[in-house]
């Protein structure tokens, strides 16, 4: 394996936060839903249709789509892990496009010793 000082500045720099990210930060590979919703106590004004606002999490188990409610107290938490896996996201898509031009480079030079 060859040492990360040969990779582009801006690869090296992504892989090395994608790392520190992975390592320091808890993350929820899912997404945030505002959703209105009914409490369920009698009298309340949801009854009438004038709706909660509601947070959900969206995620995957398995096959499966689950929505998970997210109450007020543990909003900012959830955000904030949600928020570290797009930062990932994002992180992982700028190290693969840097991959593929590399990709692109040796199939490129594949070819040509072919001939």
């Amino acid at each position: 394996m060859r040492h990360r000082s040969h990779l582009p500045a801006k690869e090296r720099q992504a892989r090395s936060r994608l790392v520190k990210l992975l390592h320091e930060q808890p993350f929820l590979l899912g997404s945030l839903v505002s959703m209105p919703r009914v409490c369920g106590k009698p009298g309340c004004k949801c009854t009438r249709g004038e709706l909660h606002p509601g947070l959900y999490l969206s995620l995957r188990v398995g096959s499966q789509r689950k929505m998970i409610h997210v109450p007020q107290s543990l909003e900012g938490l959830a955000r904030q892990w949600v928020g570290t896996y797009q930062e990932a996201w994002r992180l992982m898509e700028q190290i693969s496009q840097v991959c593929l031009k590399q990709f692109g480079k040796a199939k490129t030079e594949s070819r040509g010793k072919r001939r």
